[in-house]
């Protein structure tokens, strides 16, 4: 039994292809946003770079992750991903114009996804 699992794939990171983002609301001046990524998984954090007045902004950047363990069925840990869009303003804080959250683990459950996926 202990050799089976020894075989089992096991990832130890994750690689993320931010693309674009469709349709956003317009927080800045002339009814568009200059807008970035924010990557995080646990504490690690990479943030895109700003595509300036859009608001359907398209990045194609890649971001990789070490995962703090091992990715594996049945494991209690949690791995979510989020994925948060801001606007950058010049003048004060940042914007918020939308997140999304990714749960790794029923990503590496489902059998019919490629693992490249």
């Amino acid at each position: 039994m202990l050799e089976d699992a020894a075989q089992k794939w096991h990832p130890t990171h994750v690689q993320i292809t931010v693309l674009q983002a469709r349709d956003l609301h317009p927080k800045g001046k002339h009814a568009t946003n200059d807008a970035y990524t924010i990557i995080q998984l646990g504490k690690e954090k990479y943030s895109t770079s700003v595509v300036e007045k859009s608001l359907s902004p398209v990045w194609k950047e890649e971001a990789s992750f070490e995962l703090p363990g091992l990715l594996v069925q049945d494991n209690p840990e949690q791995y979510q991903l989020q994925l948060t869009v801001m606007h950058r303003s010049l003048v004060g804080l940042d914007k918020f114009l939308g997140q999304v959250g990714l749960n790794l683990n029923s990503i590496f459950k489902n059998e019919e996804r490629r693992k490249t996926e």
